[in-house]
């Protein structure tokens, strides 16, 4: 049976920029895929409403890092701390654009950060983002405005690890043979470069379908890289699918979510799980 046409098309991505961490990294992976594919940079900053409202409260209260000392928090030094930040996320958009040489833009919003930031990667055809904001949590996997975007946006979306980014690094697809593991597998052609590993996990549960699905790969890949190794993954648990996502460290973890191997609640599960960024490939056109 003849491979499918398969295209995927990044032309434009948006990054959401806090000036957090996780931020700082999702802008870095953004600006050099955007290199890579010769794409354009959209940078956002967003003012949360919900600060705003609560310094406007009079018993509302700052904490410093430093010394862990109470200040006031009302609206004025609010204002002037968005300012400072959207200042700041503007710079670091400018500086790695220019290092790639890729065009960019900038804008800053006010509204409820989830929604606008959904509202704002509607136009585009990948939304980076930070598994984590600026608020401090113990807890493991996503917040909450990472959650969403991977639940509910309608594009592409890339999740930054802060571990950090490079398409130097090795590339892990999760591959099933269906036409979204194709969509991904095609998305990750795109991003090797000359001495980048790929790594191709054939999601299968006896010989038979993983052989049929190593031949659907070589025949896609053909000759666009020469650096691939292929790996049988059994479908007995996530679990087990995790570990052998991080014992493999990849640069960048991609998958689609429309896979046969693969529903989407396990897809969601492994991105807010494993400890790498994942691409979670959407475009089927």
């Amino acid at each position: 049976m003849a491979t499918p046409t398969v295209t995927t098309t990044i032309k434009r991505i948006t990054v959401a920029i806090d000036c957090s961490p996780y931020s700082r990294a999702s802008l870095s992976a953004a600006a050099e895929i955007a290199g890579r594919l010769h794409a354009e940079l959209s940078g956002v900053f967003i003012e949360d409403i919900n600060l705003l409202r609560m310094a406007e409260l009079p018993f509302t209260q700052e904490i410093q890092a430093h010394t862990a000392r109470f200040e006031p928090f009302d609206l004025a030094r609010a204002e002037r701390m968005l300012k400072k930040q959207s200042k700041t996320a503007s710079r670091l958009l400018r500086e790695s654009a220019e290092r790639f040489a890729i065009p960019h833009s900038f804008r800053t919003l006010r509204g409820t950060v989830p929604s606008l930031l959904l509202s704002a990667a509607l136009d585009t055809d990948l939304l980076a983002i930070g598994r984590w904001g600026n608020t401090p949590s113990c807890k493991r996997g996503l917040g909450s405005t990472a959650q969403k975007a991977v639940r509910e946006s309608k594009t592409n979306v890339l999740v930054a690890h802060h571990a950090g980014f490079s398409l130097q690094s090795p590339l892990v697809v999760l591959f099933d043979g269906s036409r979204g593991a194709l969509n991904a597998l095609e998305t990750a052609l795109g991003l090797v470069q000359q001495k980048t590993h790929l790594h191709v996990f054939l999601l299968a549960n006896n010989e038979a379908e993983q052989e049929k699905n190593r031949n659907r790969a070589e025949q896609h890949i053909g000759r666009k890289t020469g650096l691939v190794e292929f790996h049988n993954v059994p479908l007995t648990s996530g679990t087990l699918l995790r570990q052998c996502i991080n014992m493999t460290g990849p640069g960048l973890l991609l998958v689609s979510e429309n896979t046969d191997a693969l529903d989407k609640e396990a897809i969601y599960r492994l991105i807010d799980s494993v400890e790498c960024p994942v691409l979670l490939v959407r475009s089927t056109a």
